[in-house]
Order: C-alpha cells, then sequence, then structure tokens
C-alpha cells in the first residue's frame, strides 16, 4: 500500500479539489461550506474561502491560476480571486441544490447539474447561463466535458447517461444499459470513448459516436463514485463508495484493486496537469496527495 504524501484535512466531509494549472496550488471543496487552497510541495493551507451558504461540490481553476471557480449546495457558482482571498461574482439560477459540476480544458465555459432536473452551462466570460439542458427526470449525478469542450455528458439518478452538444443544448444520444443511478463520467482525452460508472456496481465504456456499448466491468464491492483519466490516458482510475481505487488501461481491463485508501467514500479524483500527483478527496474529511508512480506500479 503507498503512502501519501500529505493528508490534508477539512472539519466536514470533501466533495471536490482541483490542481491550479501551473501545479503550484490545491483547491478543495467541503460540507463545511468552504474552498481551502493548499501549497501542493509543503501541503501547508494558504488561505480559506468563505461565501457559499452550504457545501461545496465542485471546484476548478480558470487558466491564471489565480481565479477559481466553485459550485454549491446552496444553489449558486462563484468565482473568487484567490490572491485577493475575495469573492468576484455569484452566479445563480438552479432552483435546488447543485450536485454536479465540470469545467472546459480552457476555462471558458462550466456546467452545473442539479437536483431541479436540469443542465446549465454557463459562459465565465459574460457570466451568464448559455445553455439550460432540459430531459434528465431526476438529479444529475456526474457531468463531463468532452476534451474540445463540445459535448457534455451527464450522469442521472434516473438511471440515464446523456450526451448534449454544448453549443446548441440539444440532445445527440442516450446511452442505455445501467440498471441502476448513474453515478459518474468521463471522457478518454481523445474523446472516443465515454465511461461512466452506476450504482448497479458496474463500470461501462461507450463508443462516443455509436453510443454502443464497449465493455462492461462489474465490480463486486461498491461502486464508483468518480472516473479520470491519468494524463496520458494509459491509466483510469475509479474512486469507490468504500475508500479504495480501481485502477484500468484504457480498454477497461482491470488492473489493480487498492483497498483503504480512505476510511470512507471518494468523492473525486483530481490530477495535476504533469501527471505527477493524484489528490483523492473524501467523506472522510481528508484529502490525501498522492505521488503517481507509486499507484502506476500498483
Amino acid at each position: 500500500m503507498p503512502r501519501p504524501l500529505h493528508v490534508l484535512r477539512h472539519p466536514n466531509a470533501v466533495y471536490t479539489s482541483a490542481f491550479s494549472p501551473d501545479g503550484k496550488w490545491l483547491a478543495t471543496g467541503s460540507l463545511d461550506n468552504t474552498i481551502k487552497v493548499w501549497e501542493v510541495s509543503s501541503g501547508r493551507e494558504r488561505l480559506t474561502l468563505r461565501g457559499h451558504r452550504d457545501g461545496v461540490c465542485g471546484v476548478a481553476w480558470l487558466p491564471d491560476s489565480v481565479r477559481l471557480v466553485s459550485a454549491s449546495l446552496d444553489k449558486t457558482l462563484k468565482i473568487w480571486d484567490t490572491k485577493e482571498a475575495s469573492e468576484l461574482t455569484s452566479l445563480a439560477g438552479h432552483q435546488h441544490y447543485i450536485e454536479s459540476f465540470a469545467a472546459t480544458a480552457d476555462g471558458s465555459l462550466v456546467a452545473s447539474g442539479s437536483h431541479d432536473k436540469e443542465i446549465r452551462i454557463w459562459s465565465l466570460a459574460t457570466e451568464t447561463t448559455l445553455q439550460t439542458l432540459a430531459g434528465h427526470t431526476a438529479a444529475i449525478f456526474g457531468l463531463a466535458f468532452s476534451p474540445k469542450g463540445d459535448r457534455l455528458a451527464s450522469a442521472g439518478n434516473d438511471d440515464s447517461l446523456r450526451l448534449w452538444d454544448v453549443s446548441t443544448g440539444q440532445q445527440l444520444g442516450l446511452f442505455a444499459g445501467h440498471e441502476g443511478a448513474v453515478q459518474c463520467v468521463t471522457f478518454s482525452p481523445d474523446g472516443a470513448t465515454v465511461v461512466s460508472g452506476g450504482s448497479d456496481g458496474t463500470v461501462r465504456l461507450w463508443d462516443a459516436a455509436s453510443f454502443a456499448l464497449k465493455k462492461t466491468v462489474g465490480e463486486q464491492r461498491g461502486y464508483a463514485k468518480h472516473l479520470a483519466f491519468a494524463p496520458g490516458g494509459k491509466r483510469l482510475f475509479a474512486a469507490m463508495l468504500d475508500g479504495g481505487l480501481r485502477v484500468y488501461d484504457p480498454q477497461g481491463e482491470r488492473l489493480a484493486v487498492v483497498d483503504a485508501m480512505h476510511q470512507n467514500t471518494i468523492y473525486q479524483l483530481a490530477f495535476s496537469a504533469d501527471g505527477r500527483y493524484l489528490a483523492t478527496a473524501s467523506f472522510d474529511r481528508t484529502i490525501k496527495l498522492w505521488d503517481t508512480r507509486d499507484l502506476m506500479n500498483i
């Protein structure tokens, strides 16, 4: 079992984390209603951002590694200046609390999914809603932009996995097969494959163009809460309900089971841009920072 480089703590469950593009900082969001920014090299806390009135379920950095976007159960998104430790803007529109969040690679757009059954795509340049996507019949648990940012995949508590055109807001198709709530979704780095995890205990790989199922991997213990490809796309990581990880190759062959990385559910995985670090954010109130070389060699 590898040892973490740093163990970072919030006073409540941690839902989300993100590395700054320059690799110096890690932002984390918690049910304690705060966002913390940590220095990656030392693990020291740099600052705490307060302003949300409920738990923080998503964070993403803008390309300048100074501004930060957050999504919260309080139904709002906020943009922050981490240099000044100040709130810049608050964005509102959802009628129920936000459950899922995603950002494009260039930081121009973010998407939020809510218990109001809607997905909103926001322009950070204009600070407005560009599209409101309707079709899910229950809360949206997972969102992922394609690498080019032109498509959005959504995972729902209505057992459905959907693909959308970002520019028009039209639903492009439905990936049919999960027999339970779809908890999480991601794209492969080349955009050709959509990967989903469901409460039916499966991880499924789909053809992003034809919507055909390519492979199903069954998990005997729990299910995946978050999925992420390591930079370069040679490994797929699944964060599990039981606090462990599953590691797959790009075709979905399981390579490793890593148990007891956390004492409770891992809600999110975040890789640094250079692929050197992995952050795991957990319901056990900790974020652990790992050297990916240790995990790749399992």
